[in-house]
């Protein structure tokens, strides 16, 4: 790890004082005993001049639960991130996920070859400015849409809903023809180097079309380009909001209106939106504007919401499983109709944690809040 001094000085993991709280709250240490936050920091501070090959730090979830509950702010999930990258420069493997469908798909997207038909699910009815000096930067929705279908999780629904809410608010955007993936879960896995790539082609594209201003609706993508890309790449290439932010704005101004819609609603806060980027309130805010919506919070929220159980498409075993059964019953026990949440992640495993049950019905709808948000406006408020 001595390559990596300075970066590991930033975590601040000389701070640990070894309380062990990082791993109380830790949901994956909860399911699988062999993790344990405060042992991993013990063995790998001890072998620091050397590499040491620990299996178990690819069962971290980034989900800043440990972060937030440090008394010194010491950075875990950014510890484990520079294990990864030093475990993967030795010849390590992670264990991908789904047959490594999406590290595959990030990989080609980096090789500065691949040509996409990035806009063949655009409808008509969408306007786009003839400028790009404001983009909505879409994420991978198109092909998470293609690698879960039998989940139907439709995750550019909740992109498409986005873009006409803005429509609607007469915010004026563009999109990328040739959009590349954030990178952020490349990233997140270890893989410094091929975050790098897609990092470096996006700003590029990003310069060579005047973009001053991105919005998103993906918090994985709103983090690799607000947080990410200017810690790695050194600098700023433009302002990043996320599109609940605006929202928000714009309805405490009086100058967007929502409909309405009657139904019993939960939110799953996102870890990366809330937790990371401490977003708690403008996603609420939106479901609160929709006339005949019940919000009824889950226990816990907020700064303690529990994680959904996602990883980087990496190592989701049991123990993953486990945590999104819990977040499942957490609300399902709210009487909530729908589990809305900003995060095509979130929707992505906790649908299919509802598919393993057996062949159970659903007792709760999980949907996004952009869609959720857009289909009011299919009945005006009286």
């Amino acid at each position: 790890m001595t390559k990596h001094r300075q970066e590991i000085k930033d975590t601040r993991i000389h701070l640990c004082l070894d309380c062990g709280k990082c791993t109380v709250v830790c949901p994956v240490a909860r399911y699988n005993p062999d993790f344990n936050p405060r042992l991993i920091v013990q063995r790998n501070m001890e072998h620091r001049n050397r590499t040491y090959n620990d299996e178990t730090i690819w069962s971290c979830l980034n989900c800043y639960m440990c972060l937030e509950r440090c008394n010194y702010r010491v950075e875990f999930p950014e510890f484990i991130r520079i294990l990864r990258t030093d475990n993967l420069g030795e010849g390590s493997a992670a264990k991908c996920s789904h047959g490594g469908a999406l590290q595959s798909m990030m990989h080609l997207m980096a090789g500065a070859k691949a040509k996409q038909h990035r806009l063949n699910w655009l409808p008509p009815d969408v306007k786009l400015s003839e400028q790009h000096d404001t983009i909505f930067f879409v994420g991978c929705a198109p092909y998470f849409d293609v690698v879960f279908r039998d989940l139907a999780v439709n995750s550019l629904e909740g992109v498409i809903s986005a873009l006409k809410l803005m429509n609607r608010a007469r915010i004026q955007f563009n999109l990328l023809g040739d959009e590349l993936c954030c990178g952020r879960d490349l990233l997140l896995e270890g893989d410094k180097e091929g975050f790098l790539a897609l990092a470096e082609a996006n700003v590029r594209e990003f310069h060579r079309l005047g973009v001053k201003r991105i919005i998103t609706s993906c918090p994985e993508c709103y983090y690799a380009l607000k947080v990410d890309y200017p810690r790695m790449l050194g600098k700023t290439f433009a302002e990043v909001v996320y599109w609940t932010e605006i929202m928000a704005q714009l309805l405490d101004n009086g100058e967007l209106h929502l409909g309405k819609l009657e139904a019993k609603v939960t939110y799953q806060d996102p870890c990366t939106l809330g937790r990371g980027l401490r977003i708690f309130d403008s996603p609420r805010k939106v479901l609160g504007a929709v006339n005949g919506l019940e919000l009824v919070e889950m226990q816990p929220n907020r700064e303690t919401a529990l994680c959904c159980g996602a990883s980087s498409w990496v190592h989701c075993g049991a123990a993953n499983r486990q945590i999104q059964d819990e977040r499942l019953s957490q609300a399902e026990t709210t009487g909530a109709e729908i589990l809305a949440t900003s995060c095509p992640k979130c929707r992505i495993h906790l649908k299919c944690t509802q598919q393993s049950r057996n062949g159970e019905k659903p007792k709760i709808d999980i949907q996004d809040l952009a869609s959720l948000a857009a289909r009011s406006l299919d009945q005006e408020a009286d």
